[in-house]
């Protein structure tokens, strides 16, 4: 990878290096790319740098936002016991707004904040807003957020010590909106990966404590959760500001056999993107740390993610029993979680009746898993000095644009890549693990 240019934090003027003479390594939080730009996300510092082809060996930015803690925030978080090198401001969201604008987020000094930047120029645009359910506070915590129909989704923590995670909604014309707060149904200490949208929902993929293996010890599944994007929240009895539209359903990652091996530690999603003419995700889940080291990467069709929701919920009768399908004539109608729409009974989620909303309550997590394309992991990795945790797709690669390559990155600083064969999945029968990709080589970063 020598002949990459690398980011290294320098400007292009001489003068424009990093600040103390360069001492101060980066800590890169976020990367944003827009066509030809490219916004990094620092630790106080947000820089744009164009992708213009370069004979150069390092990439140097062309504007910098430079965006630090006040002083205030700063005494107040050392105050609180956190070290100097926590008390700062790292960028964790960095999304485009409209044409012109960027919205970024950072901890600031574990006091979360949010502000609108011109994109061309990186200055503020507007006042600044609170970054409470928007930002985590701690550097080291996941969060995900995504902008659709003006209206801001974030998956986050919404307190300084992290207890309460939370799906969030809000700017926009809508309703703010959240999940239920300290419920082990909803949420058992997740770990948020990525956010897509697709047609009216928006789906969140984490990693948790599956409470429906509550009789073994702590076991981490991997999930998928979706909202309806149009939802206005409960009645004023059940569910009011809350989402009334919050499923999940556990992601199956596993090589099958008598007793399947599972990766259950969702690391990396990709976008939503068009292989061999379905809309599919490729995600990235490792072993536990505790376990054997392997990852793998699974493939996951949003038409069969869509049809779990459509399937048997899966409910806990009393806190001793274990976890059984809810038979079909318990569910009430109109079914629990769909989007209410103009032209239906009830055309907004305000008005379902409370039977609807209590069930929804009581009733997150569907009964079936969502299997992977093919059955089998496409990519498998055992027993490696390292786990896979980054995933990049170029499904337009080759002389022709008609080759999918896949980009992973290991936790030890390697990238492996592989050649993908989408259409050898159509078949129902379990492909043997693997046998979709091809490794094509490795590189050290």
């Amino acid at each position: 990878v020598k002949h990459y240019a690398v980011f290294v934090g320098h400007g292009t003027s001489r003068l424009a290096g990093p600040e103390g003479g360069g001492t101060e390594r980066l800590n890169i939080q976020r990367i944003l790319k827009v066509n030809r730009t490219l916004f990094i996300g620092d630790r106080d510092n947000v820089y744009r740098v164009s992708l213009e082809p370069t004979t150069a060996s390092e990439m140097r930015y062309h504007r910098k936002l430079t965006w630090q803690s006040n002083q205030h925030d700063i005494s107040i978080c050392r105050m609180k016991g956190k070290h100097e090198a926590e008390c700062r401001n790292f960028i964790k969201v960095m999304l485009v707004r409209n044409e012109s604008l960027l919205f970024v987020c950072g901890t600031n000094a574990f006091n979360p904040v949010c502000a609108n930047y011109s994109m061309d120029t990186l200055e503020p645009v507007g006042d600044n807003i609170s970054g409470m359910a928007r930002c985590p506070y701690d550097p080291k915590h996941a969060n995900v957020a995504l902008f659709t129909g003006g209206m801001l989704f974030t998956a986050t923590v919404t307190d300084f010590l992290a207890i309460d995670a939370v799906i969030y909604r809000s700017l926009g014309d809508s309703p703010t909106l959240r999940t239920v707060k300290h419920d082990s149904k909803w949420f058992k200490e997740p770990y948020f990966v990525h956010a897509v949208e697709w047609r009216s929902h928006v789906y969140f993929f984490f990693r948790e404590i599956a409470m429906e293996f509550n009789y073994l010890e702590k076991v981490v599944v991997s999930r998928v959760a979706r909202v309806c994007k149009n939802d206005m929240g409960g009645s004023q009895r059940v569910l009011e500001k809350q989402w009334t539209s919050f499923l999940k359903a556990r992601l199956n990652c596993s090589v099958p056999g008598d007793s399947h091996f599972y990766f259950n530690v969702i690391q990396a999603v990709t976008d939503i993107l068009e292989l061999d003419g379905r809309p599919v995700v490729l995600a990235v889940f490792s072993t536990p740390a505790n376990s054997i080291p392997g990852s793998a990467v699974c493939a996951f069709d949003m038409t069969q993610v869509a049809a779990v929701f459509e399937g048997r919920f899966r409910e806990q009768k009393s806190p001793e029993s274990i976890w059984t399908p809810v038979p079909e004539d318990m569910v009430p109608k109109p079914r629990p979680g769909c989007c209410a729409a103009p032209g239906m009974r009830y055309n907004s989620s305000s008005t379902f009746p409370d039977e609807i909303l209590t069930f929804v309550k009581t009733h997150p997590l569907m009964d079936e898993a969502v299997p992977s394309l093919g059955n089998a992991p496409w990519i498998v990795r055992t027993m490696s000095r390292y786990q896979l945790r980054k995933i990049v797709v170029d499904n337009a690669a080759g002389p022709w644009g008609n080759h999918t390559v896949v980009f992973l990155g290991a936790s030890t600083g390697t990238v492996l890549k592989f050649l993908i064969h989408p259409n050898a999945t159509s078949s129902p029968a379990p492909a043997p693990p693997g046998s979709q990709s091809v490794f094509l080589e490795e590189f050290e970063t």
